[in-house]
Formats: C-alpha cells, sequence, structure tokens
C-alpha cells in the first residue's frame, strides 16, 4: 500500500500564538512590541530566513532602533532569547517554550508583577499641582491618564533619594533591568547620581520603562549624554502630558516638521539643518516647550530686524519669552504690550532727565527773578508823567 503525504495549506497561512503570551505578556505590552514579536513568529513558522533588523524596521515603517528596543524588551522578559556576537550584535532569536508555570526566564514572573505594579499602581504616587500648557499636538493630558498631576518642576529643588530609597528601588528587576538597559545605551555604569536621577523619572514622573529607554535613546542618539540635560527634556515631557513612547514620537515628528518650517521661514532651501542649528531648535522645542506658531514668529521677527536668517538672534527672542513665562500668541501680544508701555516710560524719563540737566546749566544756574513786566512798564509810565 502506498504511503499517503498529509500537507495543510492552512500551515502556511496562519500563525499560533499561545494563549499565555496574549493572557500574560500581551497586555502589558507595549502595541509596537506586539507586532514586531507576532511577525517574527509569523516569520519562523515559514522558515523566512532573509530577515534582518533593518527589513524589519521598514515592514513596520519604525527605526533599527525601535526594532532593537522591542526585541531587547522580550528578551529581558523571557519571551524570546536574543543570541548575541561579541560586540552584542544580534545574530539569532530563539522563541521559548512559553508556559503557565514556568519560562525561559527563571526571574520572567518576578518582572511581569513588577511590571505590572509599576504600571497599575501610579494612581497610588503622591499627587502636586498641575500645569495645563501643552507643547505637543496628540498628547492625553497626564493627570487624566494616570490620576496624577504634574507642576512645573524643576532640577535644583528636586531631592534626591536616600540610600535605603535606593536600596529597595534596586530590589525590584524591573527597576534593575531598567539601569542595565540605560547603561547600555549611555555606553557606561551609571554612578549613584544618574541612578537616583532614573528613579526620579520611574517614581515620580510616573514614566514606564520603555519610554525612559525611549527618552535615553533619543537624547544619546541626538548627542547629549548629559544627565542635566536628559532630566530637562523627561521634565517637558512630563508637563506636557508624555507618558508613552507613542506620544513620545508624536511630540519628536512634530520636532522635525518645526525644523523644517524654521528653515523655510529663514529661506534655507534644498538642505537639512546642521547640528548648530538642529541643537537651537531641539532647545525651544525640548526644554522650551514652545509650540511651532511661536517659533515661526520668533524667526519672523528676527528677519525683520536682521534681514538674514539668524538662530542666534531667534533664541534670543524665545528665550526671554520662555523666561517670562510667554507660551501662546495672546501672551506675546501681552508681551509686546508692556514692552511698548515700558519704553514710552523710559522716553518720558529720559525727556525729563535731559529738560532738568538743560535747566541746571551754568548759564541758567542764578536766582530768577520773578517780576512783572506790566508792573514794569507802569512804573516807567509814571516815571515820564
Amino acid at each position: 500500500m502506498n504511503k499517503l503525504n498529509l500537507n495543510i495549506e492552512l500551515n502556511k497561512l496562519s500563525t499560533n500564538i499561545s494563549n499565555v503570551f496574549i493572557d500574560k505578556y500581551m497586555p502589558l505590552a507595549n502595541g509596537e512590541f506586539v507586532k514586531v514579536y507576532i511577525y517574527l513568529l509569523k516569520c519562523v513558522t515559514n522558515n523566512q530566513a532573509d530577515i534582518s533588523i533593518s527589513s524589519l524596521a521598514d515592514t513596520f515603517n519604525q527605526t533599527e532602533a525601535d526594532i532593537l528596543r522591542a526585541l531587547r524588551y522580550w528578551n529581558k522578559i523571557g519571551v524570546i532569547i536574543l543570541n548575541t556576537s561579541h560586540n552584542d550584535a544580534i545574530e539569532g532569536i530563539t522563541f521559548c517554550d512559553l508556559k503557565e508555570e514556568a519560562a525561559c526566564d527563571t526571574n520572567k514572573q518576578l518582572h511581569t508583577e513588577s511590571y505590572k505594579k509599576i504600571n497599575t499602581n501610579t494612581t497610588k504616587k503622591e499627587n502636586v499641582n498641575s500645569i495645563s500648557n501643552h507643547s505637543c499636538d496628540n498628547t492625553v493630558d497626564f493627570a487624566s491618564a494616570t490620576g496624577n498631576k504634574i507642576t512645573h518642576l524643576n532640577i535644583e529643588t528636586r531631592t534626591a533619594y536616600t540610600p535605603q530609597q535606593m536600596k529597595n528601588f534596586y530590589a525590584q528587576d524591573e527597576f534593575s533591568m531598567l539601569l542595565y538597559a540605560v547603561g547600555t545605551y549611555m555606553g557606561d555604569s551609571l554612578n549613584s547620581s544618574d541612578a537616583s536621577t532614573i528613579a526620579y523619572f520611574y517614581d515620580t514622573l510616573h514614566f514606564p520603562s520603555d519610554l525612559i529607554e525611549y527618552l535615553i535613546e533619543y537624547c544619546v542618539t541626538n548627542g547629549h549624554k548629559s544627565m542635566r540635560y536628559i532630566e530637562k527634556v523627561a521634565l517637558a515631557w512630563a508637563e506636557n502630558g508624555i507618558s508613552s513612547v507613542k506620544q513620545a514620537k508624536t511630540c519628536i515628528d512634530n520636532h522635525n516638521e518645526i525644523t523644517y518650517s524654521v528653515l523655510n521661514t529663514f529661506g534655507i532651501k534644498n538642505r537639512v539643518a546642521g547640528k548648530f542649528e538642529q541643537d537651537y531648535i531641539k532647545k525651544w522645542t525640548d526644554i522650551y516647550c514652545f509650540p511651532s506658531d511661536l517659533i515661526i514668529e520668533a524667526c519672523n521677527r528676527t528677519l525683520r530686524v536682521t534681514h538674514q536668517p539668524s538662530f542666534e538672534y531667534a533664541d534670543s527672542i524665545l528665550t526671554r519669552w520662555h523666561n517670562t513665562n510667554v507660551k501662546t500668541q495672546e501672551d506675546v501680544k501681552l508681551d509686546d504690550q508692556k514692552f511698548e508701555q515700558t519704553q514710552q516710560n523710559k522716553n518720558i524719563k529720559k525727556k525729563n532727565t535731559t529738560v532738568k540737566a538743560i535747566t541746571n546749566n551754568k548759564f541758567n544756574n542764578f536766582h530768577q527773578r520773578n517780576t512783572d513786566i506790566d508792573i514794569l512798564e507802569s512804573a516807567l509810565l509814571s516815571n515820564n508823567g
């Protein structure tokens, strides 16, 4: 009797996803990370060999850094194992057998509970006052998203965590793995001050781990490894309601649009912004949190005064607005009115000072007689009579 060769076309058109993944891992994960995992699962099911970080980035219209961040996330919670070379380049991916009671990474369950705790207990954190200004479009108000309110926070006024508090943070798998990831991005191990700053992002600002990683990656990629600079960006994001990677990307995309608008306003065509120019624009958007219309207004005012593009002059305008808490076009009008009134007062004061100086010069520095010309004329006529 002939042997029967059994085939099923469904295998080529479907991908099996573990119920454990759907129930235990997917609800806690970033949606972009889930898409990458499912796509890779499909590739391994179909024995697809032509997979690379760059091809995955092209497939999802993301950066290679976005793909790497997704892979590192699944690796650190035990869904996959990344096979790396001696220089940490990813050479392969092993998919773990996800089970209800056990996983490839023995710390997976602890990490999952910690991750869940960080994302669900943010409503129990200490409340502070809110700020209503939003510089980036399509962001969700942080207070409504987490039940907390964020005030205008300042680096100089932040209190560092005590050694005991930091010890408690280190005891959490989520935080320890976060520090490891941050150190990888920074290219060096973190000192105690840096670790305290990361704890501040995660405990006070309530940033989820993937957002903190994205924050570090964004700053380092753009040439800023100073933790002080990174903290300024974090504060700006917190004040403007950014609580997820998606919202941060929206804000950064808005920054790219502003870059194009600034160059176009200055009449700079057919080239990208240089690092010197990019640093100014990042300062205006990331640190000062100005909306695009105010930045363009400053550029237009620069051209009216200097008759040529000048990032330095535009920065002087925006820095003054930032220092005087000018945030909207209405604020600009009020600021202009105050400036005009101040100038008028200065001109009046200057005029009065000039008149007083003329009155008190050496030619007028004698006692003026207060004589009535009519009386003199009457006396003269009487004498003649």
